[in-house]
């Protein structure tokens, strides 16, 4: 038990080796106003365009403890592929989504992502 305990933490994804060509996962993480960094929300608490079905991240005790919420982002991201311009989406956004989005403006709200 110990051993397979050891082995573990030293797995992380700091010592994974890309291939060309081969996709990154992206997650979109928490989001919250940045002068209270213990008030935190799920990124698609806003009215961001969520993929068809939200897919968690796995964490490790550390994040968890942390308040990360990761999900799998819509982003597309290839080792090594450069891209221009992609569309993400398209919404048309009601009252209460621009209304949602100002206020996180007004907040100064932060935006974590992770590769």
């Amino acid at each position: 038990l110990v051993v397979f305990a050891i082995s573990i933490g030293l797995v992380s994804s700091d010592d994974h080796v890309y291939k060309d060509g081969q996709v990154v996962p992206f997650y979109a993480n928490k989001v919250g106003p940045y002068a209270n960094p213990s008030e935190t929300y799920q990124y698609y608490s806003l009215p961001f365009c969520p993929p068809e079905h939200l897919e968690f991240k796995n964490e490790d005790i550390g994040e968890v403890l942390e308040g990360d919420r990761m999900v799998k982002a819509r982003y597309e991201l290839t080792f090594r592929e450069d891209f221009k311009n992609k569309l993400l989406c398209k919404k048309t956004l009601s009252d209460d989504d621009i209304r949602e989005f100002q206020d996180a403006i007004d907040e100064d709200y932060y935006f974590e992502m992770y590769y």
